[in-house]
């Protein structure tokens, strides 16, 4: 059986004949000659509508199985990981998402961008020109995303259609925050679309009538450190794991500077602050799962009295060997 379908029926989202049906439906695809024959798993069940695509990211992200878009465009050769990180790098300097960069530098074409996040996402790419906003629905727009939310996470809700609103988010990882939505209003039905940065900002004055940059460096230390602190980590194998452990690693940065502790220490570069995290979650696994006998060590974050601590537990698999 799959193993996105056995995490997904472990956390009640789906059945065992959903996923026998998605399992059939994607080995024909794999021996058609049709584009989509690679089409991963959870994509399939989500063309099949039976989990939602805010659903699929979200579990597989606690469980450290998603397929980043950096990783992606690696893997098809289709950007090296030289230039993977150097373009990552100038985002983060330039203070935009990876993904607004590698379409601001033509580095991928949008068309092919487009392509990937739907594939790895089933979340569709948008422009906000074709977003028509009403004005008589900023109390409401605005009451659900506030700005100083809207600004931290950039994230924004674009419009409100009988109960579904229509959310502009700028990377992937923003799905957890439209989780967090989901489940605080109910009574709505939470629809994202990827917006490039450029929409993000344009729309924001629209919205909240400033600019996100003002915003921004007014409200962003008004954000809970809850936010940072929701997501963990499981990990079967730190090496294999590296992408979701990093993934950790960068809530942990974040969390720090939002902290009373401030940033990571500046006498050290951001490299060798995530390689020391890393080398601190491969020894730490290695010792839990001596101690044991678990298949897996469940890694997340924790707030204690400003301070930022990396909390480690053992997973729930027991390995059959080793169950006295």
């Amino acid at each position: 059986m799959s193993k996105t379908g056995d995490i997904l029926i472990e956390e009640g989202l789906v059945g065992p004949e959903d996923v026998a049906r998605a399992l059939t439906i994607q080995e024909k695809k794999r021996m058609s000659l049709t584009r989509d024959r690679g089409r991963l798993f959870g994509m399939v069940l989500c063309d099949l509508n039976l989990v939602t695509p805010l659903d699929n990211y979200c579990t597989l992200e606690k469980y450290g199985k998603l397929i980043s878009v950096k990783a992606f465009l690696v893997r098809k050769n289709i950007v090296t990981q030289k230039h993977i990180d150097r373009a990552e790098a100038r985002a983060k300097e330039k203070n935009i998402p990876f993904i607004s960069y590698l379409l601001e530098e033509q580095i991928v074409p949008r068309a092919v961008l487009r392509q990937i996040l739907f594939d790895l996402f089933h979340i569709p790419f948008r422009s906000v020109s074709d977003i028509v906003f009403d004005k008589t629905g900023r109390d409401i727009l605005s009451g659900i995303i506030d700005d100083a939310k809207a600004g931290y996470h950039r994230v924004i809700p674009l419009q409100l259609r009988d109960n579904t609103l229509l959310v502009g988010i700028t990377d992937p990882g923003n799905l957890i925050f439209v989780r967090e939505l989901d489940q605080k209003f109910p009574q709505y039905r939470f629809n994202p679309v990827f917006i490039p940065f450029s929409g993000f900002t344009w729309f924001y004055k629209l919205l909240y009538r400033k600019s996100w940059k003002a915003s921004f460096a007014t409200n962003h230390n008004r954000v809970d450190l809850s936010q940072l602190m929701s997501v963990s980590v499981s990990v079967t194998d730190p090496d294999r794991d590296r992408e979701a452990v990093l993934a950790l690693y960068d809530r942990y940065e974040s969390a720090l500077s939002q902290g009373r502790e401030g940033a990571g220490d500046p006498a050290r570069g951001r490299q060798e602050r995530s390689n020391m995290f890393f080398e601190f979650i491969r020894r730490h696994h290695e010792q839990i799962i001596s101690q044991y006998y678990c298949s897996s060590v469940v890694f997340s974050l924790k707030e204690d009295n400003g301070r930022v601590l990396v909390m480690a537990m053992p997973g729930k698999e027991i390995h059959p060997s080793w169950q006295k």
